[in-house]
């Protein structure tokens, strides 16, 4: 007989991004890592998600769904952009920047995998661009340029944070930027 499911697969999810996204080990996590974190088996991740694979796939799909697509409050634009970037890109750890970027690079080795990362990266770019746009930028700067050169410059600060090299908070990284913008 089946048991219902007593737990979304979005709520399952939600554990185990952030129960790996904490991780301190540097090595590649297994189904094991992520069993512990959802509170169930590793054959029960397999029976749900196919393998780890499909469980890599699922968990790129909701990050994908989360990238906001346009304003989420009526704060000023800056303090939402700098809240964003602070809960996206601050690496807890140094392993855990080692973890992000290991990843990142599986998953440019998957065709599936590394389209769900162009299509984050793009709900990204097109997000902090909507807030760049609202920001009192100087008349010679491109919000959608400039949006690309926030990421870029906090994605490079991960491989600073990976090697304990003058880590640079990613708030701190924006305000930067948007000083030299404004």
């Amino acid at each position: 007989m089946i048991r219902p499911r007593s737990v979304s697969d979005d709520d399952l999810l939600a554990r185990i991004d952030a129960g790996l996204s904490q991780r301190a080990d540097p090595t590649p996590w297994s189904l094991q890592d992520a069993a512990v974190h959802a509170g169930m088996s590793p054959a029960g991740l397999v029976k749900r998600f196919g393998s780890k694979e499909g469980l890599l796939l699922a968990l790129a799909r909701r990050w994908v769904a989360l990238v906001p697509t346009d304003r989420t409050s009526d704060d000023d634009p800056a303090d939402e952009l700098r809240r964003y970037v602070r809960a996206s890109f601050d690496a807890p750890s140094s392993p855990a920047a080692v973890v992000a970027l290991g990843e990142l690079m599986r998953d440019l080795w998957s065709p599936a995998s590394a389209e769900l990362l162009r299509q984050g990266w793009a709900r990204q770019a097109a997000y902090v661009e909507t807030l760049l746009r609202h920001v009192p930028l100087a008349a010679h700067v491109d919000a959608h340029a400039a949006a690309l050169t926030v990421l870029d410059a906090l994605h490079g600060a991960l491989y600073r944070r990976a090697v304990d090299l003058e880590p640079t908070p990613p708030d701190r990284i924006l305000d930067t930027l948007l000083e030299a913008w404004t």
